[in-house]
């Protein structure tokens, strides 16, 4: 029997799929017989570390926590060496004469090239149909000679290398004579896996006494990466929609809807926002948004727009943010800083921290000539200022800005303003920056989404326009209380406002 649960924004579902997993294991079924599979790394780990503190499980006994392609990993005894990276690209490359620069993320099947034959031979078979389908859908001329010369080369080299990728590995344990079987099956963020996965999670539901698969259609937001959103609309069995978010607000609810209303092929779904109202913004421009206080998640549709429009921006203005791990400024340069200000209220630092320091003090300037690696005999040694000034070739003193030598202009510039704001620069930072692909599953209090779109994606709006209004619906639905809607800055951005009746709760 599959039951399938529908989870919209903030429901709660990862946490419904739990419960379940509870019930089962009161009711006797052993952890190996449980099977809990999720679209990406970032979900599978989530509901893996949310099932270990819930169940006071170790990991060996959530092994089947994991995405799919790492459970086909696992069956299939691949080891390590066998997998395709970035190495064997550049290899490839010299060998076909293409740039095949590789954007493997590591977190799902959609990874990427800058190469657009590498993205078409990936997309045709996670969508598991033929190159030359694929090619057909593509908007603009392909070089079929070359598109086939390369998908040739490349088949052959993993063939010679003994090399996988994970579409070798999902397709490999679909053809597999042997399954795992589980009593019960989870399947999670279902709405995001291509044609390819499905096939998997069809053999794994065979051989499952009882399905459980959730997902939203709503933010199935991968469709232009081979996301085959239509077969998870179709899935039959007992649907279960969570209808209470805990997230969304009233008047971001109400945006929310009038969003994804306009898609024409979506499973109808009753849902209720929490019972605060909220607050909905609509602003001409970012500059225009006071971020000194509070929490904030900024959303731009493209990478290109996210580092333009959005972190130029903040850097222009002094502030500080975060993007993933990414920080403004080097992890190197502060901790030269915190090490200096540790040495001038009177403690010691270890050798390492010394290094540090030292890296981002130009020699001859701050630095004796022979002095910069600093070769001691004890390296549990720990240093004074008064003992590098003395016997390790220092030679300055004072603020950290007129120390760091190696500092430019502007890092000096922006991070003593941050200083005198009192911006906590080794914390979390309070304003986090993401393209709206990458915050998926993420909240905050305060959101703010830019509407520009970029000239590619806007073409495609035009043509398709259910797949931007699926995104932007993800967007808007981060906002836990105050949402900010920035205008479109170039006549190619995405219609927020097409009902009348919706300006009222601006």
């Amino acid at each position: 029997m599959i039951n399938i649960i529908v989870g919209p924004p903030g429901t709660g579902k990862t946490t419904e799929l739990l419960n379940i997993c509870q019930q089962k294991k009161e009711q006797g079924v052993p952890w190996e017989r449980i099977g809990f599979f999720s679209f990406s790394k970032k979900a599978a780990y989530e509901a893996k570390d949310r099932a270990r503190h819930k169940f006071q499980a170790s990991r060996d006994d959530l092994t089947h926590f994991r995405t799919l392609h790492s459970f086909a990993f696992r069956h299939l005894a691949v080891k390590e060496d066998n997998l395709m990276k970035q190495k064997h690209w550049k290899e490839l490359s010299s060998k076909v004469g293409f740039n095949l620069v590789f954007n493997d993320n590591d977190d799902s099947v959609y990874t990427n090239s800058n190469h657009q034959f590498i993205n078409l031979i990936n997309k045709a078979r996670l969508k598991d149909i033929s190159l030359a389908e694929e090619v057909r859908l593509y908007p603009d001329p392909i070089n079929m000679v070359k598109l086939d010369y390369l998908n040739r080369v490349i088949n052959k080299y993993k063939k010679v290398n003994e090399l996988y990728d994970y579409t070798d590995m999902i397709v490999d344990y679909t053809t597999d004579t042997v399954s795992t079987q589980f009593d019960v099956l989870f399947i999670d963020e279902a709405q995001d896996m291509p044609r390819v996965q499905y096939n998997m999670v069809d053999k794994l539901i065979s051989n499952s006494k009882e399905v459980y698969i959730a997902g939203d259609d709503d933010q199935a937001i991968f469709r232009w990466s081979g996301a085959d959103v239509d077969k998870f609309i179709s899935l039959q069995g007992t649907v279960k929609v969570l209808d209470k978010s805990y997230r969304c607000p009233r008047r971001v609810f109400r945006l929310a809807n009038n969003i994804i209303t306009k898609i024409r092929n979506r499973r109808p779904k009753v849902w209720q926002p929490k019972e605060d109202e909220g607050k909905i913004y609509r602003i001409p421009h970012l500059r225009h948004i006071d971020l000194s206080s509070g929490n904030w998640l900024i959303l731009g549709r493209t990478k290109k727009i996210r580092n333009e429009m959005i972190e130029e921006i903040l850097l222009e203005q002094g502030y500080w943010y975060g993007r993933g791990e990414h920080r403004p400024v080097s992890t190197t340069v502060l901790g030269a800083i915190d090490v200096w200000k540790k040495l001038k209220f009177g403690n010691t630092v270890t050798l390492t921290e010394v290094k540090t320091l030292y890296n981002k003090i130009k020699t001859k300037v701050g630095i004796k000539h022979g002095h910069k690696t600093m070769k001691v005999e004890n390296d549990k040694q720990l240093f004074s200022l008064q003992q590098l000034k003395d016997h390790h070739g220092l030679l300055v003193d004072g603020e950290w800005w007129d120390v760091l030598s190696s500092l430019t202009p502007f890092e000096i510039t922006y991070l003593r303003r941050l200083e005198k704001i009192g911006e906590d620069i080794t914390a979390e930072p309070r304003i986090r920056v993401s393209t709206i692909h990458q915050a998926k599953g993420g909240e905050c209090e305060n959101v703010i989404v830019l509407l520009d779109l970029g000239k590619i994606v806007y073409r495609s709006y035009l043509k398709n326009p259910d797949d931007e209004h699926r995104v932007f619906y993800v967007a808007v639905t981060r906002a836990k209380n105050n949402l900010y809607i920035v205008e479109a800055q170039k006549q190619q951005g995405y219609r927020m406002y097409g009902d009348e009746r919706m300006h009222d709760d601006l």
